[in-house]
This record gives C-alpha cells, structure tokens and sequence, in this order.
C-alpha cells in the first residue's frame, strides 16, 4: 500500500555507487529531530510501514528506506550497514536519529548503533534478535525447500508463522486470501533469508550506548519472545515493552505500536535502563 502524496521520494548513495530509495516526509526539516524506519526480511518501506508510517508523520519527520540486497548469495551486514549510514547523512546530514528496526531491519539497526553511535538519539528494535538458533534455522530450511522448488505454499507457510492465529482466524475468506497474494507478489526475500541464517551480534551489543527500546511479540513464532529478552538483556541502555501479536506487528498492531514508539522517542531516557513496561492492552 503506497504512502500518502506529501511523502517524497528520494535518492541516497553509497560510496560503492548503491543507490538507495527512501521516503522523507518534510525534507525541509534536514537536521533536525527524525525517525528513520528499516524494513524487514520480506518487506519494503510500504509494504511494512503503511500504517505506522503516516502515523507517525502526524507528530514527526519520518524517512523509511528500501534496502538494497547485494549480488552476493549470502550478504553481509556491512552492505546494509553503509545504506542506512548514506540515507541518515543524504537525509539528516548526519544528525542524529531516532532509528527504528523491525525484525531484519533490528539486526541492521542494532549493527548500525554499534557502529555509528554518535548518529542514533535512540533506538527501538521490534521483533529482532541477537543469534538464530536451530528453531530458525528449521524454519528458515523448510520456507529454502519451498523457494527453490517453486512451490506455491511458500505463500501460505509465510503467513502462517508471521501472523498470529488471533490475527488470522479474524479474516474472512477474501482477506486471507489477499494476504496470502500479498506475501506471493512482495519484495523477493532470498538473500536476506540466507542472510538470517547465520545472524549473530552477540558481541556487537556491548557497544550500543543509545537510549534502546526493545520490543517483543507474544504470539511471535518466528522470533519468539526469548530473543526479545536477550536483545534486552544484552544492551545495558535497554527498556523493555510487550505487545500481544504475531511476528507481524507492523500489521497486527500498528497503533499499539506507533504509540509506543512515539512516546520513547519524545524522551528516551525518560525512564531508566531497565525499565519493563506494563502493557493493558488485550
């Protein structure tokens, strides 16, 4: 689902010649207070942040870019890392940040902090993780054999262990159908799957000194809570805050979400590292 016409669609690059697709909605406020939004592994900026977007840029600048795979079969971070550094100076000239990452674009998100610290105001990982285990990686080879062979279920088993059976069981026949073609005809997600595969930033934690907002998602069978807990665990900066969803969050739960999000960013460190916040919605 596109954006609204007042967001602007523009280029950034990287010192390699990548050149990277983002939306700002004021560009005229360069510089000054931003939230820059990183996809996930299936997503694009539309695709995930339809609704947060616009929701968000009700109250503040917002930039969310569309990441660039590189050729390699199994890419690095680095190359993702480098695009989210070009966009915040394209976009910020280097001022920091209010960066956001949801589930691929946390573990980017996380790198890029420890890494480029001075750029990030704050932080806030939804649905990340630090190391995918053997219930990833069971999950990742099953949706591999689907892929390369063709297979038409890949659509399906995707919405099955992205969203939550509240979620699911809510739509109607047409609905779930739509979702499912949604999913079929998306960003393709091959080399940031294989990417997954072997994620850990375990010992890249320790030098993420941003405020850090972590969340995760009850219902999340694709990055289960317990590694919500560890992302939470392992960056001393760190709140923590639960919302009752899938792994889907950008579509189950966007509100619940926004609000959370705009609520941090406004003070992060309104509340000390270590804070669990108490979460009353149903």
């Amino acid at each position: 689902m596109p954006f609204n016409t007042h967001v602007q669609s523009l280029t950034a690059s990287t010192p390699q010649g990548v050149g990277i697709h983002y939306y700002d909605s004021d560009p005229a406020k360069k510089g000054g207070p931003t939230i820059v939004l990183l996809h996930g592994t299936g997503g694009s900026a539309e695709n995930n942040f339809w609704a947060l977007y616009p929701m968000l840029a009700m109250r503040h600048r917002v930039v969310a870019l569309d990441f660039v795979d590189p050729d390699e079969a199994i890419p690095e971070a680095q190359a993702y890392i480098e695009q989210v550094l070009a966009v915040v100076r394209e976009a910020n000239a280097d001022a920091p940040v209010h960066l956001v990452g949801y589930s691929f674009g946390a573990v980017i998100a996380a790198l890029y902090a420890a890494q480029h610290g001075a750029t990030v105001e704050s932080l806030t990982l939804a649905c990340g993780w630090v190391k995918t285990d053997n219930q990833q990686r069971l999950r990742n080879a099953v949706w591999r054999s689907l892929h390369e062979s063709g297979h038409e279920a890949i659509a399906q088993f995707s919405a099955f262990v992205n969203y939550s059976q509240p979620f699911l069981n809510a739509k109607n026949e047409g609905e779930l159908d739509a979702l499912i073609q949604g999913i079929r005809n998306g960003a393709d997600r091959s080399r940031k799957m294989a990417f997954n595969l072997n994620v850990d930033i375990g010992q890249q934690l320790g030098a993420i000194t941003a405020p850090t907002l972590v969340v995760g998602c009850t219902l999340d069978i694709t990055t289960p809570m317990r590694h919500a807990r560890m992302l939470f665990g392992g960056i001393a900066n760190s709140r923590f805050a639960e919302i009752y969803c899938g792994h889907g969050v950008v579509h189950e739960r966007p509100a619940e979400l926004f609000t959370m999000i705009d609520e941090f960013v406004r003070n992060p460190a309104a509340l000390p590292a270590g804070h669990v916040f108490e979460n009353a919605h149903a």
